[in-house]
């Protein structure tokens, strides 16, 4: 009987060096898991130094291979720190995943309530964290005519009527995800004839793991408030982070090779 060929499938991004921000907990860290499986090997940065370590062994487990670093998005010399890291341990950058951000830690529903002080730290947390990383990546990706850009906007961008939910001080995260629509739709056109793709993707209601926030601030709400955000959901559950990162893991792939300036949403219907 003749042998067998065994053909081994390719791995989505197999040969693939990446960047993740945000990448201790909830989405940055099951993107980082999926990743891994789809054979990419990875700069795991959070300003949470022993959370992004712990990923960065998880991805280990698994066979990957990550490192992880202590960054601040929201500055530019750290970002810049960032990147030479990822250049002087894989030699290249192929994807930049902007996933950084936040609505805070305490619940605010109204303007008025909004100090400039929370309006600047949400918005540089996720918007302006996005732009210091892609300003920062850019050059590296135009030298090689090549690069995959993924932002995380929100469903939030559109904005939510009620209970704040699972959101903290919601009007300065909402402006600041509609403004990763409008900073992707820009950008990749802006790079598209240097052949870097940019697209987003827009998670709609996502229960993250246990001891992730979005998880914890679902959890602290009553059961009604807890069905209510499952009811305007139309497919009639929260989704899964790793509902999110597949998602991501396509964009950042050659199999979105006619997909550039996108807004890929992830809502369950909502």
């Amino acid at each position: 009987m003749p042998d067998l060929l065994i053909v081994r499938e390719k791995m989505r991004l197999e040969g693939k060096a990446a960047i993740i921000t945000g990448a201790a907990q909830g989405l940055g860290r099951a993107i980082a898991l999926e990743f891994a499986d789809q054979g990419a090997e990875m700069l795991l940065a959070d300003i949470r130094a022993e959370k992004v370590a712990a990923v960065a062994s998880e991805v280990g487990e698994r066979g990957g291979n990550a490192v992880s670093m202590s960054v601040d998005v929201t500055s530019a010399e750290d970002v810049e720190a960032m990147v030479r890291k990822a250049l002087d341990t894989f030699g290249r950058i192929d994807v930049l995943v902007n996933d950084a951000g936040g609505s805070g830690t305490v619940g605010v529903q109204h303007i008025e309530d909004v100090t400039e002080d929370m309006w600047d730290s949400i918005v540089d947390l996720n918007l302006k964290s996005a732009f210091l990383c892609c300003k920062a990546v850019a050059p590296h990706m135009r030298a090689r005519k090549s690069g995959r850009i993924v932002n995380i906007s929100s469903s939030s961008a559109k904005g939510h009527f009620g209970p704040l939910g699972t959101s903290a001080i919601r009007l300065p995260y909402a402006a600041a995800k509609s403004g990763i629509i409008g900073f992707t739709y820009q950008l990749a056109k802006d790079l598209a004839t240097d052949g870097i793709y940019v697209n987003a993707v827009m998670p709609g209601f996502i229960l993250t793991e246990d001891g992730a926030r979005v998880n914890d601030r679902y959890q602290e709400l009553s059961a009604d408030e807890q069905a209510d955000m499952v009811r305007n959901v139309p497919l009639g559950r929260a989704g899964t982070p790793e509902e999110i990162a597949r998602a991501v893991s396509f964009l950042a792939s050659d199999e979105a090779s006619f997909t550039t300036g996108t807004v890929l949403e992830v809502t369950g219907g909502r």
